[in-house]
């Protein structure tokens, strides 16, 4: 979807508190390839793991990284994670279940192609 509708939309990927700390919630399938992290104590920490998760995903994307408050995930309530739209008013348009398994890249595709469309009929008024 990014290198689709880059050029459309200003995508952004906030890394927020780690969902599957090796002293919390673990999931089986990070232990089979390999995935054990400590949920980082300091920023220095976060933002290391945070490179780490954006290499081994392949995220080309622009990514930054929430404070240790967790600011960002506490305000859009994006913790484990979640995909959100948000329209050129700042207004959230799409809001998905909480991910990996809650949330679905199909809606939030169709939800960008007619806030697109909504927004092109708007210019051209």
């Amino acid at each position: 979807m990014y290198y689709r509708y880059r050029k459309d939309v200003e995508f952004l990927c906030v890394y927020v508190r780690e969902a599957h700390p090796i002293e919390g919630w673990r999931m089986s399938s990070n232990d089979d390839v390999g995935i054990s992290i400590n949920q980082p104590t300091n920023y220095k920490d976060r933002k290391h793991v945070a490179g780490q998760c954006g290499t081994r995903l392949k995220i080309t994307m622009p990514f930054v990284v929430d404070d240790l408050k967790d600011t960002v995930g506490t305000a859009y309530s994006a913790m484990p994670d979640r995909l959100y739209l948000v329209d050129t008013k700042g207004r959230v348009t799409y809001k998905s279940g909480r991910g990996p398994f809650g949330y679905l890249p199909g809606e939030l595709e169709q939800s960008l192609i007619l806030l697109l469309r909504s927004e092109a009929k708007a210019k051209s008024r």
